[in-house]
């Protein structure tokens, strides 16, 4: 994979735009088309809101680091942080029946991570989490 961009910093919401903008960087570089940067930012928005709202609960954050790369079609996004341990295979499919109005606010997120990404992996490494997400695309 060249050499993928990284950014570590409080897991806190006021640096959630410094995370968002290496998917950008990532995609210029690579001249991604402008759907699956969407796309993308969407998988990192998500991924990283999860760890700002979830990862702390209780305690004071933490850091997260996001690192994005592309080589041969393929974009990754490994979000790590030092936060709670949570699986994200625990996650329970959101109820998607009835209207949007009588639907309980959240639970979409893992929802849309799983139907935007290839593959989704999870681990936990030396009492951090470790999140990685692939997506094929290809460059315009």
């Amino acid at each position: 994979m060249a050499r993928p961009l990284s950014l570590t910093k409080p897991a806190i919401q006021e640096n959630l735009a410094l995370f968002l903008s290496l998917v950008d960087v990532l995609a210029q570089r690579h001249d991604l088309p402008e759907q699956a940067v969407g796309d993308l930012r969407l998988l990192a928005e998500e991924a990283c809101t999860n760890v700002v709202l979830h990862a702390f609960e209780g305690t004071e954050a933490g850091e997260m680091t996001l690192r994005v790369g592309y080589d041969d079609g393929l974009v990754e996004l490994l979000i790590e942080d030092d936060g709670q341990p949570f699986d994200p295979d625990s996650a329970p499919a959101p109820s998607l029946d009835g209207s949007v109005e009588d639907r309980p606010v959240g639970g979409l997120g893992w929802h849309l991570i799983r139907r935007l990404s290839d593959e989704v992996a999870y681990e936990r490494v030396s009492g951090r989490n470790r999140l990685t997400l692939r997506k094929r695309v290809e460059a315009t």
